[in-house]
């Protein structure tokens, strides 16, 4: 019988990843990939296969063996997936900005590896924010795509399994690691892919804003994030120029007010600033100034900045960032792009099915979420690479949603539309060079007829 043709990828072709995988995981690589950005609906690893119909050109059993057994490395993969998205989004940038958090993939099994109850930031309002699942340490590129949206996208292109040390089955061979070091091992590994001349800026939320970041980051890299509100701050060493003293130096100034009695100082210097900020331009009163947070990042001195909203649509807010010499309208619009992970989070869990995957042994619970976020990339690239060379997409408008900006499930639709009209506006020619199709028997009857026979 002869066999099917595998779908061609979205610019899959143009990465380098046959130094990832050997001939055969290549090909099974791609024909995964291929199919969940196809796939509509749950995204179980069946689903993709029946999608470009790869039950018919080689054994099922191949495609779940290359998650759970196959010898690949997801960090070499991660690697080219990063230098793409540079080198066709930031072919000349000095700086880019990367953003962390971690999302949680809800399951129900006893024996799903790194599964257990754990903080779920994304559980509805009012309701308690734990679930049972696995959790996922992400790391994305923060990019703007001028000309076809406004908004902030978030590539994500990394990721590490972590795994509540109550877990009722762990990962084997690998130590346990809290969420902050898993994330320091993510920006270790982006900062090993990019050469001294491009600086690094990661944006994290109050969770990870703490010692392990800030101390253990490699050299140019700035962290964006967060303080308490009851952090204490103390003023910077000032330099001594007298006489030597006995007993050992001063390592912090004087302890400054905490942030939360700044804001209700009314002798507070504000500056009036504004600055567009979600989409919109928003007034906001900030004060910037330079302090130690000693138990985050030690002597080090840090930019402080206290934002206050005078409408009161976003609370009091208090940002560090390691760079002393960035502005305060930079690290308020820096801190403004963490909001895109979880925009992200959600995209690729509802569109690309990152928590569909039934999976249970430890290699394919860590890498079935990777082909959703890879996918992720590789649509956006693939729209971006299409936009500019000017292809004309048509888009659904209704008269009462005037839709300015194109969204991910734009660029994904269109994509599948690609494929759609690529596979039904085929070339004519004559029947005897046309393949011949042989539809895929099942060896054992429908259930329905099984069923008829009871």
């Amino acid at each position: 019988m002869p066999k099917r043709n595998l779908p061609d990828p979205f610019e899959i072709d143009k990465v380098r990843f046959q130094d990832c995988f050997t001939a055969p995981s290549l090909r099974h690589f791609v024909v995964l990939m291929t199919g969940w950005i196809l796939t509509v609906g749950t995204h179980t690893v069946s689903q993709v296969i029946l999608t470009v119909e790869a039950h018919e050109s080689e054994h099922f059993a191949s495609l779940y063996r290359f998650l759970s057994r196959a010898r690949w490395e997801p960090d070499r993969v991660a690697a080219e997936v990063f230098l793409f998205m540079v080198e066709t989004l930031f072919a000349t940038a000095t700086e880019l900005i990367l953003v962390i958090d971690d999302t949680l993939n809800n399951h129900v099994g006893k024996k799903i590896c790194g599964a257990g109850f754990q903080h779920d930031g994304a559980a509805p309002k009012g309701g308690k924010k734990i679930g049972y699942g696995v959790c996922f340490v992400i790391i994305g590129l923060a990019v703007r795509l001028p000309g076809i949206s406004d908004r902030v996208f978030c590539l994500p292109y990394a990721a590490r399994l972590w795994w509540p040390k109550n877990s009722k089955v762990s990962p084997q061979g690998i130590s346990y690691k809290t969420k902050p070091e898993l994330a320091l091992d993510l920006i270790k590994l982006t900062r090993s892919w990019v050469g001294p001349g491009i600086t690094l800026r990661v944006v994290i939320d109050g969770g990870y804003s703490n010692s392990t970041l800030v101390k253990g980051r490699p050299a140019n890299v700035h962290i964006t994030g967060k303080v308490r509100k009851d952090g204490v701050l103390y003023a910077p060493l000032a330099p001594y120029n007298g006489s030597p003293r006995r007993g050992r130096p001063r390592k912090k100034g004087t302890e400054l007010p905490k942030p939360a009695q700044m804001f209700n100082y009314t002798l507070t210097d504000w500056e009036a600033l504004l600055i567009p900020l979600y989409g919109k331009e928003t007034m906001l009163l900030v004060r910037q100034f330079q302090a130690v947070w000693y138990r985050v990042g030690g002597n080090e001195v840090l930019s402080i900045v206290l934002i206050r909203d005078p409408d009161g649509d976003y609370p009091d807010t208090v940002l560090f960032d390691t760079d002393v010499n960035a502005r305060d309208e930079e690290t308020i619009n820096r801190f403004s792009h963490r909001w895109s992970i979880e925009i992200t989070n959600r995209e690729t869990k509802h569109l690309l099915g990152s928590a569909d995957p039934q999976c249970r042994c430890e290699n394919s619970v860590s890498r079935a979420p990777l082909m959703a976020y890879w996918s992720y990339c590789l649509v956006v690239l693939w729209f971006v690479n299409q936009f500019h060379r000017g292809k004309d997409f048509l888009f659904t408008r209704v008269p009462w949603y005037p839709k300015k900006n194109i969204s991910f499930s734009d660029m994904l639709a269109a994509a599948r539309r690609s494929r759609f009209s690529q596979r039904v506006l085929v070339e004519r020619g004559t029947e005897r060079n046309k393949p011949k199709i042989t539809p895929a028997r099942s060896p054992r009857p429908p259930g329905c007829q099984e069923r008829a026979k009871l």
